[in-house]
């Protein structure tokens, strides 16, 4: 667990409950992608020592859904990553009086590895799911498992949706004896999600869901010089969905707001918009634009202070303080009876000056862009 994989930080949407209720799939689909995450490298004034390349990261996935009988439905989702770069290990105050990176001092090779299994069984008004995950890095597995249900009222113009989740993390840090990292620590999480789907009319539906995660056990960052979190932290977020079909032009808007906050006094606000617009018979062309903004946490520091006691709460994490970020992307899809194509492109920047609070601009916030393609088919 050398870093929070930022893919990871970028799709964590995908384990919550979906916006609008999902029907048994009559017929099997299978989607193959790959996708290029490439980090900016650290400029070389920002950075007192160490590789200032950042992470290159290639991922694939693959997913299977396919109906089982007249009542069930199974999905395997497969995905993997392969990394390469360097990450932070501190931040420290430099020559001109701004904060400075110090560097992993060698390019990090590292591999995830995460399967999903999903067995759903549907019923006249209702359904529910069992999903099984298991992942595993070189250094860091998890094992959870997550049970959901969606409940059909008002003649279906009413979705009412569940999930519990369940989490365990074991982490075993590389080069432990050498860093005087600890040598195995563990987290567990837990979840609670509610939400509701609701028809507006023939052309508009909205969803609003509510979430509550508790993580217990290590939660700070072993490969950091010194970082030192709290072993408990309670989040909760709050989203709203909004989607319209706009007959006369062909098209659909998507707008989906978060509101997030945790008792490590982190509050944060995402809105993204995209515009669905079909073109002709067979293509569309999504473009999609994301505003995000957080504070800083209680015990978040702009430098690290080493002269503070070793079991003093404080972390140089630049994912902990203060900024806002922006991103901008465009797909395309090709639509045929039995497959589609489609291609993405989506540019991040993140800076202080961005958020909704000002603050000291972090030397390690990120610029990346993310390519992605896939390929889908349906018999």
């Amino acid at each position: 667990m050398k870093s929070l994989s930022p893919l990871t930080a970028l799709t964590i949407a995908a384990t919550s409950l979906p916006a609008f209720a999902d029907s048994q799939p009559v017929e099997t689909s299978l989607s193959i992608g790959t996708s290029n995450y490439k980090e900016a490298d650290i400029p070389p004034h920002l950075h007192l020592s160490g590789d200032n390349q950042r992470y290159d990261i290639d991922i694939q996935q693959f997913r299977l859904l396919t109906p089982v009988g007249d009542e069930w439905s199974a999905g395997l989702s497969v995905s993997r990553e392969t990394m390469s770069g360097a990450s932070p290990w501190a931040t420290v105050m430099g020559p001109d009086g701004k904060p400075t990176l110090i560097m992993s001092g060698a390019t990090i090779q590292d591999e995830r590895t995460e399967v999903s299994l999903t067995g759903t069984q549907y019923f006249e008004e209702s359904s529910a799911a069992l999903t099984l995950t298991r992942s595993e890095e070189d250094d860091y597995t998890s094992d959870a498992v997550a049970v959901s249900g969606e409940w059909e009222i008002n003649g279906a113009l009413t979705i009412l949706s569940a999930g519990l989740s369940y989490a365990s993390d074991t982490i075993e840090p590389s080069d432990a004896a050498a860093f005087g990292r600890i040598l195995k620590e563990s987290r567990k999480s837990r979840s609670l999600s509610l939400g509701l789907s609701q028809v507006i009319d023939r052309s508009s539906v909205v969803f609003a869901g509510l979430g509550v995660t508790s993580h217990t056990g290590y939660l700070s960052d072993p490969y950091k010089l010194r970082d030192v979190r709290p072993r408990k932290r309670f989040e909760s977020a709050l989203g709203v969905r909004y989607r319209r079909f706009l007959d006369n032009l062909r098209a659909s808007l998507h707008v989906d707001y978060r509101y997030y906050a945790d008792d490590w006094g982190i509050a944060s606000h995402t809105l993204h918009t995209s515009w669905y617009q079909n073109v002709g018979s067979s293509f569309q062309l999504v473009p999609n634009v994301r505003y995000y903004s957080q504070s800083n946490a209680d015990f978040f520091r702009s430098v690290d202070d080493f002269g503070l006691p070793p079991d003093f709460a404080q972390s140089s994490d630049f994912r902990l303080g203060g900024y806002g970020a922006v991103t901008a992307g465009l797909k395309g899809v090709i639509h045929f009876p039995d497959w589609s194509v489609t291609l993405s492109i989506d540019r991040y920047r993140a800076s202080e000056k961005y958020g909704l609070e000002s603050g000291i601009e972090h030397p390690a916030l990120l610029k990346f862009a993310l390519a992605s393609v896939a390929f889908e088919c349906r018999f």
